[in-house]
This record gives structure tokens, C-alpha cells and sequence, in this order.
């Protein structure tokens, strides 16, 4: 009887070698502490818990920045992880990015960016500018405060006040 020429399919097997803690495909986590390494590691590893409860240590992807992951450490945001390609880190699961939950300021159809809420701070190192064609409002160390421009309108309903040392009109 002749033999069949056919190749029998085996199962998959698994590779050898480490087991992947997540398995295939991204999956949620939260960041919870950046864990100090001793072997002269240039990125941080971070401790994850990922949504099923386990923990786990994880290193950034190269795309990811340090200081990015801080912030999202900080408010609690949800990361993406998955399974590190072998040598990224040191660790076996890597930190792709965050998952964006809310929208981020951005001009409407008419170019028009609007930035509300019940307190708004804008804080500068050096300076503070605003500029628009023809004018600007700038802030400069030193407490020295800049109006430009071809005219100045205050329009109040009441009371304006001018408390200086010392008022200069050319």
C-alpha cells in the first residue's frame, strides 16, 4: 500500500522561551509608580496594573516620552500596553501611549480656539505675549507690563482707578 505524500499540519506550538504576560493584541493599564533601576537604565521601568488587577513592570516604547508618562501617572490615566519585543527595557511588557478620553483644544470651522472654565491660568518662565496685527499685550520679568498698538479704548461703567508712583503723559 502506498504511503500518503501529504505533510501532516501539527498544532501550534508555543514559542520557547519566555511566556508573554499579556498575550496578543493592547490592552488597558494605569501606571502606578516609576520603579528605581540600578543597571544604568537611561529610560524609567514602571510599575502597571493592568485592568484585570495583576501587576506588572513596564518600560516605555521608544516613542513614549518620560515626562508624558509622569503626567499620566499623576492623573491616573489609562495607558495602552503590550507585550515588549525582547531588549525593550528590560521589562517584558512595554508602555505604547495613553488613551485620549477627552478632546484636546483645538481651533473650530471658523478658527476660532476657545478656552473656558471657572479659573483659567496661563503661567510663563520668561515672558508672556499675546500679539494680534497691529498690537500686542506683553508681560516681561520684572513685573514690567507692555501695551502696543495705534489706540487704547477703556470703556467702564464705573470707576477706573490709576494708583502709580509716578504717571508720565508726552
Amino acid at each position: 500500500m502506498a504511503r500518503s505524500r501529504t505533510v501532516q499540519q501539527s498544532a501550534a506550538r508555543p514559542v520557547r522561551g519566555r511566556a508573554a504576560p499579556l498575550g496578543p493584541g493592547l490592552h488597558p493599564g494605569v501606571v502606578e509608580m516609576a520603579v528605581a533601576r540600578g543597571d544604568g537604565e537611561p529610560r524609567p521601568t514602571y510599575q502597571v496594573r493592568t485592568s484585570g488587577g495583576r501587576r506588572l513592570l513596564a518600560a516605555l516604547d521608544p516613542g513614549v516620552s518620560p515626562a508624558f508618562m509622569d503626567e499620566c501617572m499623576r492623573e491616573g490615566r489609562t495607558v495602552v500596553l503590550a507585550d515588549a519585543p525582547a531588549g525593550v527595557g528590560g521589562a517584558s511588557v512595554a508602555i505604547l501611549g495613553a488613551l485620549q478620553t477627552a478632546s484636546a483644544p483645538a481651533p473650530d470651522a471658523h478658527g476660532t480656539l476657545a478656552l473656558e472654565g471657572r479659573h483659567v491660568r496661563v503661567r510663563a518662565r520668561e515672558t508672556l505675549e499675546l500679539e494680534v496685527p497691529g498690537s500686542s499685550f506683553r508681560i516681561e520679568p520684572g513685573g514690567a507690563v507692555r501695551l502696543e498698538g495705534d489706540r487704547l479704548v477703556i470703556d467702564m461703567a464705573a470707576l477706573v482707578r490709576i494708583f502709580s508712583a509716578r504717571v508720565e503723559l508726552p
